[in-house]
């Protein structure tokens, strides 16, 4: 089965790439590459850092209904985790963290999960808001706002499962155990205390304050994440705005959602390319700027996650099993 989801994931990259590499011209994308300003790459790999940095200390405010968590755990499983993302299929790597901070914090791993599905709803409401921002600032087709549309309906029908599951509890755990009765017992009661530790991780959920300001970090968050993409587009020599820089980033967060190979290649390029192509950028030069923006932002991951790795003495084949 492992083997079955790696080759889809694989098939889709694949697919993506026909796309994104299609009437390519590889003169033009030489070309473009000899011309990109290198100096760019150091706003672009800082503020590319930063961005795990602000990740990891938001993901705290998700712990303290539980427990208070120190900052170089959360950051040290942040990284592992995406370069988890980056190495393995499936974006396993969301997974890993929970494993990884679970580990070392004691933490029960459903409940930890359960603090990284959240952590996922709140970045999606706030791609949401910012993606609001660049509408009306900026004039779009109507097909780029109908595929806003979409992406709030996804947003808002999850937020409101995991609000349901939040204030009926007991009933949820009735429907689980009602689904799960026909299992043997062992099965039956590994999953209804995975089910009570996923729904205690839902509890940030009762804190405006911590509501409030996770909301605050998330948007903080993707902002930096643009400015990384904006200094990337100035060392392309595209004179884009930095508006035009988070609706790029946002076309792209969508897109690498999708499970692909590891890495999310290919989906990577096509979305970038994508979300360039509304502003007219010659896709020979989209396709530069997102090689280049996908390997730093691959390279960080990996090289601070390995990192991370030995400094927690976790092995990389017990992070594969």
């Amino acid at each position: 089965m492992k083997n079955k989801k790696f080759w889809i994931g694989i098939g889709i990259s694949v697919i993506f790439l026909y796309f994104a590499l299609k009437n390519i011209e590889v003169e033009k994308v030489l070309k473009a590459f000899r011309e990109i300003n290198y100096i760019y790459l150091f706003p672009v790999v800082f503020f590319g850092i930063l961005t795990y940095v602000v990740r990891a200390w938001r993901w705290r405010y998700f712990f303290r209904h539980i427990k208070p968590i120190p900052f170089s755990s959360l950051f040290s499983a942040t990284m592992i985790g995406f370069m988890a993302n980056n190495i393995l299929p499936a974006r396993i790597g969301e997974i890993v963290r929970a494993y990884c901070i679970g580990k070392k914090e004691n933490i029960s791993k459903s409940m930890s999960f359960a603090t990284i599905v959240l952590e996922r709803i709140f970045d999606g409401f706030s791609l949401l808001f910012l993606f609001i921002i660049t509408l009306i600032f900026c004039p779009f087709p109507e097909e780029v706002k109908k595929i806003g549309y979409l992406f709030a309906a996804v947003y808002l029908a999850a937020a409101g499962i995991l609000i349901s599951i939040r204030v009926w509890r007991q009933q949820t755990i009735k429907i689980v155990n009602l689904l799960c009765s026909r299992l043997p017992e062992s099965a039956r009661t590994a999953i209804t205390e995975h089910t009570h530790s996923f729904i205690s991780g839902l509890d940030v959920l009762k804190n405006g304050w911590d509501v409030f300001l996770i909301s605050l970090y998330s948007i903080i968050l993707w902002t930096i994440s643009a400015i990384s993409f904006y200094f990337m587009l100035q060392g392309c020599h595209l004179q884009l705005s930095f508006l035009a820089a988070l609706f790029v980033l946002i076309v792209v967060a969508i897109g690498i959602a999708i499970p692909a190979a590891p890495g999310s290649v290919g989906t990577f390029q096509y979305f970038t390319m994508l979300g360039l192509a509304v502003f007219g950028i010659d896709k020979n030069i989209g396709l530069t700027f997102s090689i280049v923006v996908h390997i730093i932002h691959m390279v960080i991951p990996i090289f601070i996650g390995w990192i991370c790795l030995c400094k927690e003495q976790i092995s990389f084949k017990e992070i594969k099993r």
